[in-house]
């Protein structure tokens, strides 16, 4: 295994296939619905929450066995089945991304242990050796990165046209921004005092843009 090259992807309107029936299919299909791709599921039967997102037309569920044709057109596959070598050796001749669950010899690439908060997204790999190791520390992070992280990056999403457009200077804006995430803000948050901290960053944004 070299699962050693992070990369988070925009999976936005790219046909993604998912067959089989494991205990994590569920959510691997409910992870690309969620990241707005085309999802299409392969397989005779379903479970609950598979059947609703089909019947909200939010994935394509095609009831039966795979098919090669079932690659066709697809930017990634993610494979449950009791033998995934010859899906992930079709996947390879189409150059298709393909992770066949807990068998890393059909894998093309792996899952992080994920920690998300809004826009912000924390994934840890122990590039498939130690998973549990993974889970342990995506727990710290839960415990240790709270809801304030979120809210302080929604803000800084909401300024990140404003300081762009009015600070030219590339070392301006950088100091300005670790001014921002070094401050008080994150503490304000934290306590629950969001209109505090939204005045807080604001006045360094306006600093920042006076002394442009």
């Amino acid at each position: 295994m070299n699962f050693r090259f992070p990369a988070f992807l925009d999976l936005t309107g790219k046909r993604c296939l998912v067959t089989g029936e494991g205990f994590e299919i569920p959510g691997k299909v409910r992870a690309l619905v969620d990241a707005g791709a085309a999802t299409v599921y392969v397989n005779p039967r379903a479970v609950p929450e598979i059947e609703q997102f089909a019947a909200l037309n939010l994935i394509e569920w095609r009831q039966r066995d795979f098919t090669p044709s079932d690659l066709d057109g697809c930017f990634l596959a993610i494979s449950d089945l009791d033998d995934n070598s010859e899906l992930f050796q079709l996947a390879e001749e189409q150059r298709i991304l393909c992770n066949s669950v807990d068998d890393p010899e059909h894998c093309r690439f792996s899952f992080g242990s994920i920690h998300r908060i809004g826009e912000l997204t924390i994934a840890i790999s122990t590039n498939g050796w130690a998973p549990a190791v993974a889970v342990r520390l995506r727990e710290r992070f839960e415990r240790e990165i709270g809801p304030e992280y979120g809210a302080l990056i929604e803000i800084l999403k909401q300024a990140r046209p404003r300081i762009a457009s009015g600070i030219a200077d590339f070392a301006a804006r950088r100091t300005l921004w670790y001014r921002i995430v070094d401050s008080e803000a994150l503490a304000l948050l934290r306590d629950g005092k969001q209109l505090e901290a939204e005045a807080l960053i604001e006045g360094f944004i306006r600093e920042g843009l006076e002394g442009r």
